[in-house]
């Protein structure tokens, strides 16, 4: 098994003269916890529409579970080793859940009924009731479930928990969380709920207008994402020039930076500046990562 689940290098999506994917560049290692992050209209959907075979790149490369994506992309065998949870379920509204769990048993070769009842256990879904009558987040819970039945090697999820209360939410991701650590299964989620992300994934990716504006494990984001204030009379154009400094932003007083640094170096090299009067360096959130970027 190789230790790179997905490898995409330079993915060039266009829809007319507009580009959903701009020389996109990520790598999610096998058995990781990753986050695809990114403001409505990023991209997020799109490439991974491109993961599953969906739509095809324009351009670039790219492997998923060790299959280049191309002509022919995704065959037959690829198709049973990915799981895929969408942003909106098209569940057959007329079936019950044991229909289509016995749907899915005849598809699928990999199909584990004994997680399958665990699932439906967990979420306390009800086997007799049709899809119609069941609430949005009833819907996303048995979506997981028959993907999971399948005991996919990479699971990827297109905001999977939205109509999810916090209770529910966070019992579906920790269930994901638990499983991907036990078999192995590498997990690529998009989602909004950066402070669930932060908990959960090891890796982050956020996408900016089509772009990976930076992308790392979560505790390097952390440890290198920097936020600092400037006090004194010095120039935007002396600041930026700073290593590491790719941003800032004028404040009373002062300025507000966004850089990625050591916490040390960046303050000494802040210091210096003629005109600086006073540096504050601090560290972010993801979250605050996230929106220093969008």
């Amino acid at each position: 098994m190789s230790d790179v689940a997905i490898r995409l290098e330079g993915l060039t999506k266009r829809y007319g003269g507009k580009a959903a994917l701009s020389s996109v560049d990520l790598t999610v290692p096998t058995g990781s916890f990753a986050a695809l992050l990114g403001p409505n209209g990023a991209g997020k959907t799109t490439l991974i529409r491109c993961l599953t075979g969906m739509i095809r790149p324009d351009g670039g490369a790219g492997t998923v579970l060790g299959v280049d994506l191309g002509p022919g992309y995704p065959p037959t065998a690829l198709k049973a080793r990915i799981g895929y949870v969408a942003q909106t379920q098209a569940l057959p509204e007329q079936m019950t859940a044991q229909e289509l769990i016995g749907l899915c048993r005849g598809v699928q070769p990999r199909w584990n009924d004994a997680i399958v009842r665990r699932y439906m256990d967990l979420f306390g879904l009800p086997m007799k009731q049709v899809v119609r009558q069941m609430s949005g987040g009833m819907k996303s819970q048995l979506a997981l479930t028959l993907v999971m039945g399948g005991q996919p090697e990479l699971l990827i999820l297109d905001e999977p928990t939205m109509g999810l209360d916090p209770k529910n939410r966070h019992e579906y991701l920790q269930v994901l969380l638990a499983d991907s650590m036990e078999t192995g299964c590498t997990v690529l989620l998009s989602s909004h709920d950066l402070h669930q992300i932060e908990r959960l994934a090891d890796r982050a990716s956020i996408l900016v207008a089509g772009r990976v504006a930076v992308s790392g494990a979560v505790d390097d984001l952390k440890q290198e994402e920097k936020r600092a204030r400037v006090a004194g009379a010095v120039e935007e154009a002396a600041l930026l020039a700073v290593p590491g400094v790719r941003r800032a932003v004028r404040e009373h007083g002062g300025w507000l930076l966004f850089a990625r640094d050591g916490e040390e170096r960046l303050g000494e090299r802040l210091r210096a500046l003629p005109g600086v009067t006073g540096v504050q360096v601090f560290h972010q959130s993801l979250e605050e990562i996230f929106l220093s970027y969008v």
